[in-house]
């Protein structure tokens, strides 16, 4: 790579972490599960509009079926209006719609972008695109005698090609919830013989082949929590995907983002405490 793209590279890979950084801090003003929630929404609408648009591509017009549809979940939005003039354009303006008479809540918060983002990041959105996709495909080649309606169309859509069930994903987020409370302690300075009892009885064995290191070395405190997150996580089948999926949920960054809070305290409550507030966790804006 020559010196002009490097630096383009470099650029690049900053402007993505100040975006994800700007993102993260946006969406600390709402609780992650109001956070996942708005998400959840953000992709049911962007589906109802990409099913829209698919059905509207193979007729060239929009079928009063589409229209009945639209004015119950957009009433108000004048689709019926516009006839069939700039349908190339409808999907996205339900999608603009949305922004002011959808998604009020998190438009008035100030983390309407938030949502956006992280929905962009789940593994649904890229399955939802794909679906428009194959449905545009197949309904060319054989063009239906009725449209599936909304609700049918999504159920249809695949489901990403790895979920892992929610029983395993809460258990692996607590998993690395537990590494960061453990760190903390030592970061505060806990009893050396209170902090080993504590690691001792959630990762039998573990203080063998990893003594505690000293709380003023970042790197081996780091290592250490990371070898912590790796002994509680191994017991899964396909541990690696597992923990790709633990460390992307909403949840997971917002442990993150209260251990980051929390490193200047005085006192760390008992772990289920702890992992409670870190649930609960948001900030002014």
């Amino acid at each position: 790579m020559g010196k002009n793209e490097s630096a383009r590279s470099n650029r690049g890979s900053d402007s993505q972490t100040e975006l994800s950084e700007r993102m993260l801090q946006q969406s600390l003003r709402v609780s992650w599960r109001g956070l996942a929630a708005e998400v959840n929404r953000v992709l049911e609408f962007r589906a109802f509009s990409l099913w829209t648009r698919a059905i509207i591509e193979i007729e060239g017009s929009i079928p009063d079926s589409v229209l009945a549809s639209i004015e119950g979940r957009c009433p108000g939005s004048g689709m019926r209006k516009r006839g069939n003039h700039d349908l190339g354009s409808l999907w996205t303006d339900l999608l603009a719609w949305s922004e002011q008479f959808v998604f009020t809540e998190s438009k008035a918060g100030g983390w309407i972008e938030a949502a956006h983002y992280y929905s962009g990041l789940d593994p649904r959105s890229e399955q939802i695109w794909l679906h428009m996709e194959r449905s545009v495909s197949e309904w060319s080649e054989k063009r239906p005698t009725h449209y599936p309606e909304f609700t049918e169309w999504w159920k249809t859509a695949p489901a990403p090609s790895f979920e892992i069930p929610p029983a395993t994903l809460d258990e692996a987020i607590e998993a690395i919830a537990f590494s960061y409370w453990a760190v903390l302690l030592l970061a505060v300075g806990d009893q050396e013989s209170s902090l080993q009892d504590k690691i001792e009885s959630r990762c039998p064995s573990f203080l063998t082949n990893h003594p505690i290191p000293p709380s003023n070395d970042a790197d081996a405190v780091a290592r250490f929590r990371s070898a912590m997150e790796a002994y509680l996580l191994a017991g899964h089948e396909d541990s690696q995907r597992v923990k790709a999926a633990a460390m992307n949920h909403l949840r997971t960054i917002r442990i993150k983002a209260y251990f980051d809070a929390c490193l200047d305290h005085v006192q760390i409550p008992p772990f289920q405490v702890w992992l409670q507030q870190a649930d609960e966790f948001v900030v002014s804006p």
